[in-house]
């Protein structure tokens, strides 16, 4: 039997080298595409995550910046109202303290006549010397201004009399005089009551234009109500009109 020799292998053809040649670029051109896809979804990927972050941060960011910077607005704010408020509290009860020594007037007219009447007789009485140091004292702590014109006399209701001095403050008043000016007026007024001195005045209100009665500003107990102090005042402005020469 006799044996038949192998074939050889055939050599690719020139058009076999050119198929295989376009299948690998294909195959390469393919492998680069996706590639190129993947890349290009990485890329974007990246990007948003990327961008999340920085929103993100910055967003933390802003909450760290501007929740101090709230809360420190809304403690001024807080600051600001509670200090109006305390400030508001203090002018009311400033006001309540300086209204305490405020004495009404039942007659106004009355009230302004009588005053005039008895600052006119004080600044134009004659002056007397202190009777010795005590009373030279007495009038410095009582009598601000009173030039040396210092008023004594005695006041009489129903079957008491009462001792009283007075005298203008003369010095406050005396630029406003020189200017033709009504202001600046002050009559101060003490009651000897046994072991007692009553503090009181009437004073020029500038805003008012009128006359007005007080307590001493530095009085802390009133020994009488308001109605008796008020006219115990008209009585020594009365006296005062004739009395202090």
């Amino acid at each position: 039997m006799t044996e038949t020799p192998p074939e050889d292998p055939q050599k690719p053809t020139l058009m076999d080298r050119g198929k295989k040649a376009m299948e690998t670029a294909d195959r390469a051109s393919t492998v680069v595409d996706t590639a190129n896809t993947a890349f290009g979804a990485i890329k974007w990927i990246a990007i948003a995550v990327v961008t999340v972050t920085l929103a993100g941060g910055a967003f933390v960011a802003y909450k760290a910046v501007s929740a101090p910077a709230k809360a420190v607005g809304n403690a001024a704010g807080a600051v600001t109202e509670s200090v109006k408020s305390g400030a508001g509290k203090i002018k009311d009860s400033s006001a309540n303290v300086m209204n305490r020594l405020d004495i009404p007037s039942t007659d106004q007219t009355a009230l302004n006549a009588a005053s005039e009447a008895a600052f006119t007789a004080l600044t134009t009485m004659a002056e007397t010397e202190p009777e010795g140091v005590k009373d030279r004292i007495y009038r410095r702590t009582n009598f601000g201004g009173h030039e040396n014109r210092v008023c004594k006399l005695t006041v009489k209701t129903g079957t008491v009399s009462i001792p009283v001095t007075l005298a203008a403050d003369n010095d406050d008043h005396a630029t406003a005089k020189a200017l033709g000016s009504k202001d600046n007026r002050l009559i101060r007024i003490v009651l000897t009551a046994g072991d007692d001195d009553i503090a009181l005045r009437a004073e020029w209100d500038e805003d008012a234009k009128n006359w007005v009665m007080r307590w001493k500003g530095t009085t802390i107990k009133k020994e009488v109500g308001d109605a008796v102090a008020g006219q115990r005042i008209m009585d020594v402005l009365k006296a005062a009109a004739t009395g202090c020469k």
